[in-house]
């Protein structure tokens, strides 16, 4: 038990910047959807939801951060089981939207599993490689960790979800090129993702069976060459770049919303293109702006893996940062017309309440990882 003293100290050691990062991109957040909602704010409100899960997610941070973190290797192994059941619930048990089951409806509020199921990856493999300390070096120990990311990566891939399946490989490739593993092994998964793909996309020759649908390839492709697109999946890439490149140096403000989303053309402008909606209501420096919120935070974060005083704390910090990395610039080049979109919503832009409330929860571990990184209240420091 900590004296009041030693609590004083260990709240000293926080991160006030990284939580004035969030605070900022939180706000960003709010506007953009009060924006792409039509600037309504009754109960039944995007914006007014977002909040409220701002708020729920807060309290948890706080929570999170008094808690030791090292006590989290203990539950490790309950919390990525339950993450695999909830995934497993939802594709028998789940709501149905735009032909994804991706939601467990709550009455009021909907709860989507994948993004916990992403947080206890991140605790599942930082223990499990933090347990095998040496052994990592092994090809088993690699194996294990792949199987590890590979099944909520699976389901999550079944739902379909491909942008989140992608996400655990973005999270197991961050923590296993900073463990102990060879780096071999990473660069022959790196080669071997290349001739899998192509089987995946054109089948194994002499059957030709791809693992993807026509109109999941044009989903994937279009944005090269939206002429070609008869899904007219890409008329949210075309309406993006236009969004984008009619904003300008300061964009259109909150108030010609309807300039920026006539006739609805940029559809889901508050989930996967909302920095495309954002960039249309801020213009460039607004852009800018997110852009530079995003890089000072991944930078919080790698701070936190630098500091961590023990393997399992500096695996999370770099599970999170991957995290964090792969899914706000994948968004980013999707709403430009770089990347393929693949569904991945920003983080704390986009609306929904589970993602906001597992960034938080998130960032809550990594504050307790600076505040506890000085006491000796539980195991090895």
């Amino acid at each position: 038990m900590l004296e009041p003293s030693q609590r004083e100290s260990t709240w000293r050691n926080a991160d006030p910047a990284m939580l004035i990062i969030t605070l900022l991109l939180i706000g960003f957040g709010l506007l953009t959807v009060f924006s792409a909602d039509g600037q309504q704010l009754g109960l039944t409100a995007a914006a007014t939801k977002q909040f409220f899960f701002a708020v729920i997610g807060g309290a948890l941070m706080l929570a999170l951060a008094a808690f030791d973190y090292r006590f989290l290797r203990i539950l490790a192994s309950p919390i990525y089981i339950v993450a695999l059941l909830l995934l497993v619930i939802v594709l028998f048990k789940g709501s149905t939207i735009g032909g994804a089951t991706r939601w467990i409806d709550l009455g009021p509020i909907t709860f989507q599993p994948s993004e916990v199921a992403k947080l206890a990856a991140i605790i599942a493999l930082a223990a499990f490689a933090t347990l095998r300390g040496q052994r990592m070096r092994g090809p088993f120990s690699f194996a294990a960790s792949g199987i590890l990311m590979a099944l909520p990566a699976g389901l999550v891939f079944i739902e379909p979800d491909l942008g989140t399946a992608l996400i655990f490989v973005a999270i197991w490739l961050g923590i296993m090129s900073v463990s102990r593993t060879r780096m071999l092994y990473l660069l022959a998964c790196v080669i071997a993702a290349f001739p899998l793909y192509w089987v995946a996309w054109y089948g194994i020759p002499g059957h030709n069976k791809s693992l993807f649908q026509e109109y999941q390839k044009q989903r994937l492709t279009c944005f090269m060459h939206t002429d070609k697109d008869t899904f007219d999946f890409c008329a949210n890439v075309v309406q993006a770049r236009i969004t984008i490149g009619q904003a300008g140096l300061t964009g259109h403000r909150l108030a010609d919303t309807a300039i920026i989303n006539q006739d609805s053309r940029l559809a889901v402008s508050t989930t996967d293109f909302a920095f495309a909606h954002a960039t249309g209501n801020f213009g460039f420096i607004g852009a800018l702006a997110l852009f530079t919120l995003y890089l000072l935070l991944i930078w919080r974060y790698l701070r936190v893996a630098h500091l961590a005083r023990d393997e399992f704390g500096r695996l999370i910090a770099i599970g999170a940062a991957s995290l964090m990395l792969f899914q706000s610039f994948v968004n980013i080049g999707m709403n430009s017309g770089i990347l393929p979109v693949v569904g991945i919503p920003l983080p704390f832009i986009s609306a929904g309440g589970t993602p906001v409330v597992t960034l938080l929860v998130t960032q809550g571990i990594l504050q307790s990882i600076l505040m506890h990184r000085h006491t000796l209240s539980f195991g090895k420091a």
